[in-house]
């Protein structure tokens, strides 16, 4: 008699989680970074978050930021991420699906 194995070709999830950073106590002084990976309409949300941190906390500057890889859709590298994080307090990105 035959037997017939059927499998899932479905692969299995991989869950990946990461500790949310600690919220800023104190905004005075700090640089807020601004990501945003090239996909549409983030630049707009970036701009308008700009404006309402500006609003509520005035000492508040900002660096912008897109990754070194890709050209439709800039993706964050490793290095990227480290160099973001020596130079700002906090980053904001964006991305639209």
């Amino acid at each position: 008699m035959a037997r017939l194995e059927i499998l899932n070709p479905v692969a299995k999830t991989l869950e990946f989680s990461v500790k949310p950073a600690p919220r800023l106590r104190d905004w005075s002084g700090v640089t807020l970074g601004l990501y945003w990976n090239i996909k549409a309409g983030g630049d707009f949300a970036l701009d308008r978050t700009a404006e309402l941190v500006r609003e509520k906390f005035p000492g508040v500057t900002f660096k912008r930021y897109t990754g070194s890889v890709g050209w439709l859709m800039r993706h964050c590298t490793a290095e990227d991420a480290d160099r973001i994080a020596s130079e700002v307090h906090a980053v904001v990105g964006t991305t639209n699906d």
